[in-house]
């Protein structure tokens, strides 16, 4: 349960310093800080349905969203996340892991979010397209279509059959919004080979 310092104030409002009975129980391991002035109370959370409680607004995009959806063989060791005007990458560690933020542009960021839910958390997270376009958005500058496949399917070691069963025409509306060199490869990449029409 996702409690904040002022929730937890009204709840030991009895108490003579409510904040020392806080911390007694964050030493104690009763509440987990998630960031400041936010605590967990239960241990056996899926640590990535926490990741928008701990910065928002954001979303689970990147490395995480990759590796989520079969994109990347890694496994990841960073929850990570899409974010705006953070202005700068923010990272928190905590007791359920670490846990990173990345601006994108602002006029990519609402659209082709889904939702996980699970036990009663309900957590946003890119659809596959959508973090296909996360990630290139902020992976190394490209300069023609061999080598943004080159970054796709051989440095970041993109699954091509994976990739091949994304909606190309929602990838292209998505493409569109971030005004960066390359998603225009990727429209022109998907425009060559993988829509004919």
């Amino acid at each position: 349960m996702i409690l904040t310092t002022s929730m937890l104030k009204e709840r030991y409002q009895d108490y003579a310093n409510p904040l020392d009975k806080i911390k007694r129980d964050a030493d104690n391991g009763l509440l987990i800080r998630l960031n400041r002035g936010i605590y967990e109370t239960k241990r056996t959370v899926n640590p990535c349905l926490l990741a928008e409680v701990i910065l928002s607004p954001s979303y689970l995009s990147f490395d995480f969203a990759l590796s989520y959806y079969g994109l990347i063989p890694e496994r990841v060791y960073a929850i990570t996340s899409a974010s705006f005007k953070v202005r700068k990458r923010k990272t928190f560690i905590n007791d359920f892991g670490r846990y990173e933020y990345i601006d994108i542009p602002e006029s990519a960021y609402p659209e082709g979010i889904t939702v996980l839910e699970e036990d009663g958390f309900f957590q946003k997270i890119a659809s596959k397209e959508k973090a296909i376009c996360d990630s290139l958005c902020k992976w190394r500058p490209i300069h023609s279509v061999k080598s943004l496949k080159e970054l796709l399917f051989e440095d970041k070691r993109i699954n091509e059959e994976e990739f091949a069963t994304c909606d190309f025409h929602l990838m292209l509306h998505l493409a569109s919004l971030y005004k960066k060199t390359n998603l225009e490869y990727l429209i022109k990449l998907i425009k060559k080979e993988y829509l004919h029409e």
